[in-house]
Parts: structure tokens; sequence; C-alpha cells
């Protein structure tokens, strides 16, 4: 038996698909398939690329040719992607997000940045968001150092009035401060009402109401703080008051550690809700969440131009957006596709 020599040398390979992988693929090919599926014209992808049309056509009919199936199908001045072309734009996406977050990184690095960042937050503020923006911000910029405290929402307010801190986040749009700081909403969670598992609201199975509420007592936010109130409020549209043996505390770590034993109801994030349902050791009341304090705010100074402190911001930003599960900031092909449409 005689073994054709070609198919014996390293690297050769007459599967379409694996040659179109190890070498025929391109960026380009990528950013075209996205855009596609964001825009589902051909026209729209060729104005927002400023290119022809006839030359978004021939991108599209090398990728096909290359791989030796189809990727999309005609219909009239629409077209509509395979199964094989939403696999690639589900798997483009990722890919060109890599490609950004490294070009970020590499920019960062490039560019040397240096400083010190002073940020603060409320005690409400999911660690993991800070944590990984903490991470993202010390790889970019490895010459900059970062300092981080808690506090009450007004006292971060006037620490960044006094430049003590660069960077606050709360949960409340502010009025009044327009003049003076910026402040942006990064994504929004509802919290949510909670238990121990040993309170007698605790049990998964039990069935709750809002007048069931009533004979327990509470962990409640400051007093006079917006927390307070709108959880006030809510309860008062139910008759539900809160007595005078109800605690008032801005500790994340004490309160958590009050629910558990079993002795309360509160409010919390439902991200941090979350992971303690999981444990096993909270429950999350099946009531309608509190929307109104869902924001997740982020506050600047108007004349804060320091590098650093756009580089910690931008990771802050692309950490809620993980968080949250949206896209960050995309490369600035679908960024002008997205501003097309």
């Amino acid at each position: 038996m005689v073994i054709p020599i070609e198919s014996t040398m390293p690297g050769r390979n007459s599967d379409p698909i694996e040659q179109f992988f190890r070498g025929g693929l391109k960026l380009s090919h990528l950013r075209i398939l996205v855009s596609l599926a964001e825009l589902g014209q051909v026209t729209r992808v060729a104005a927002a690329f400023h290119v022809t049309q006839p030359a978004i056509s021939k991108q599209i009919a090398e990728i096909e040719e290359a791989l030796g199936v189809q990727i999309v199908r005609r219909l009239g001045n629409a077209v509509e992607l395979t199964g094989i072309g939403r696999a690639l734009v589900e798997h483009g996406r990722a890919i060109l997000r890599h490609i950004e977050l490294a070009r970020r990184d590499v920019s960062a690095l490039a560019a040397g940045t240096g400083g010190h960042v002073r940020v603060g937050a409320v005690v409400t503020i999911p660690e993991p968001i800070i944590a990984s923006a903490v991470g993202l911000f010390m790889r970019r910029a490895p010459a900059a150092s970062f300092s981080f405290v808690e506090a009450t929402l007004d006292r971060l307010i006037k620490l960044l009035d006094d430049g003590g801190l660069d960077i606050a986040l709360g949960r409340n749009h502010l009025t009044g401060v327009e003049m003076r700081l910026r402040q942006e909403c990064l994504y929004r969670e509802p919290f949510v009402f909670v238990s121990g598992v040993g309170h007698p609201l605790g049990h998964p199975e039990r069935a709750v109401r809002w007048e069931d509420l009533r004979p327990y007592r509470w962990i409640v936010p400051l007093r006079g703080s917006p927390a307070y109130m709108t959880l006030a409020d809510t309860l008062g549209a139910h008759e539900i008051v809160f007595s005078g043996s109800d605690v008032e505390s801005s500790s994340l770590a004490l309160n958590i550690t009050l629910i558990k034993s079993g002795d309360f109801l509160a409010i919390l994030p439902l991200s941090i809700a979350r992971s303690h349902m999981i444990r096993g050791t909270m429950r999350v009341l099946p009531l309608p969440p509190l929307e109104a304090l869902g924001e997740v705010v982020a506050y600047r100074r108007i004349d804060s131009t320091a590098p650093a402190t756009s580089l910690f911001y931008d990771c802050l930003k692309e950490a809620s957006a993980d968080s949250s599960g949206e896209s960050p900031e995309e490369p600035a092909a679908h960024r002008s596709t997205r501003r097309a449409s």
C-alpha cells in the first residue's frame, strides 16, 4: 500500500474549514459579520465602514468560498445569517472584545500611567465589581497606586469636594451638584427583601405577603438616607412601621451577620443577597424588589483630568458591564455600526 506523501506532511490539511481558521480568517471578516448581524443589510454595513456595497459583498463571498459553506441568505434587500454564520458572529464578538481589552492594556502600559487614585463607596456597592476594577487598573497601570474607603454618601461627596477622593460610588443621583460633579449610572440592580433561613419567614416553601412582615424587627439604613426613606415609604404603603427594637446600621458585614442570625428582616442588593442564598444562609422573600435603589452611580469632579483617574473610571465601567452582562465599549468599527443603525 502506498501512502501519498502529501497526506503525511505536517501542516497540510485539505479540510477548507481547518484551513480557513488556520490562515484565512481575518479580523475584518469578523467585524463585517458582527456588523451584519447588528444591521441586517449589506448597504448599512458598507456605509458604517465607509466602503462600497460590492466591497462588503466581496468579503462575504471570500468567507463562504474559503469555508465551502453558506453563511448568509439573501432576503430581498436584507440578509439572514445561517447557523454557521451565527456561530461565527457569536465567537467573533468575543474575539473582538478580547482584542479591545488587549488594546487597552497595551495602551495603558505604553503610556506608563502613574499616580495615585483614591476611591470611596457606600457599603452596598458589591465588592466583586470594585475588586475587578482594581485588578484591571493595577494590571494596566503597574506604576500607579490605589486607596479605598467606605463611608456614607454625604461623607464621600464632601471628600470629593475637598479633594480627598477622585471617584465615589453611591446609589443615588444627586441634585444640586451639576456644576461641580459628574455623575453617571454604571449599572442597575434591584434591592430585595431578605431573611435568614432560620427566620420564621425563611422557609423556602412559605408564601409571604406584605402583612406577614409586620411582627418582625428590621435592619434599616441610616435615618434620613435615601435608602431609609425609600424603604420606609414602601413599607408604610402597606401599613408596616418600624419598631423601637430595629437596628440602624451602615455596616454591610454586621447586617449580613444579623440577617443570618434569623432575628431580622432587611434589604440587600440582589447580587449580594443571591450569593448568600446560594450558600443556603438567606432567603430572598417573594416580594417586589425596590427598583428605586437599584442604580450604582459614579461621581467625579468636573475638573478631574488625571490620566490615572480616567483609567480607573474606565476599569470601573468595564467591571460593571461584565457584572451586569452587558458588553463594554466595542472596537471602533463596531461602534460605528451602532451609530449608523
